[in-house]
């Protein structure tokens, strides 16, 4: 059995046995690929994918010598039924923790969902194809992280759920000021000053810009001792 993990650095698992990663990262990445891609692939697709910049018969020899490179390290002629290839489609059998994740949303086991997440999607690459769906899945994780403070049994715990949330892109300024209220709702008013003052920094070092104006808000209120507006 073929799992590949893809909620933080990407691990591929076979029979139990760890695949080391290679030292071709194409080899590895398209592994990640295949497996956040489930289903069979046209090859001129992958192969451009990976391959932009270069005449499509050369894509498709580097295509090749990716695949041989990555059916080596499921191990060898059995892995012929892990990475399933034809002279024009290429596929991966497996299972991937993003697939228990949407499972887990789905049945609203949001604590077993977000529990998945090690970190970023594919926390070891960079390709566009990779931000694309790490910002996807780091939308839905909000929203579960969210779901998860609005229902803690403590303002404490809701806190947890917040810091995690806000964690995800701290220059979130939504995560900032729910973890900010929910932060005074603990009896932590210093450190919701601390998050308001941390996020400030973080948006005119990086983007120039001040809070916006419904966080700066927020902070007056906390100030005053308000209550946030339902």
């Amino acid at each position: 059995m073929l799992r590949v993990r893809l909620l933080g650095e990407l691990e591929v698992e076979v029979d139990t046995r760890l695949v080391p990663a290679p030292p071709s990262r194409r080899a590895w990445a398209l592994l990640g690929w295949l497996a956040l891609h489930p289903g069979d692939h046209p090859r001129g697709t992958v192969a451009a994918r990976f391959w932009p910049d270069v005449l499509d018969t050369s894509a498709r020899a580097s295509l090749r010598s990716a695949v041989w490179t990555a059916r080596r390290l499921l191990g060898g002629d059995a892995a012929a039924e892990l990475l399933v290839t034809t002279r024009d489609r290429i596929g991966l059998r497996c299972a991937t923790d993003l697939e228990d994740f949407d499972r887990h949303l789905a049945a609203g086991e949001l604590d077993a969902a977000v529990a998945l997440c090690r970190g970023p999607l594919l926390a070891d690459f960079d390709d566009d194809w990779v931000l694309e769906a790490r910002d996807r899945h780091a939308e839905r994780l909000a929203a579960a992280l969210t779901q998860l403070a609005d229902q803690a049994p403590t303002p404490a715990a809701a806190v947890e759920h917040a810091r995690r949330r806000l964690a995800l892109d701290p220059l979130d300024e939504a995560a900032a000021r729910d973890l900010m209220e929910r932060l005074a709702d603990a009896g932590e008013r210093a450190a919701a000053f601390s998050v308001y003052d941390r996020l400030g920094e973080r948006l005119r070092g990086q983007l120039g810009i001040a809070p916006a104006a419904a966080t700066r808000e927020a902070a007056a209120r906390l100030r005053v001792g308000r209550a946030p507006p339902a």
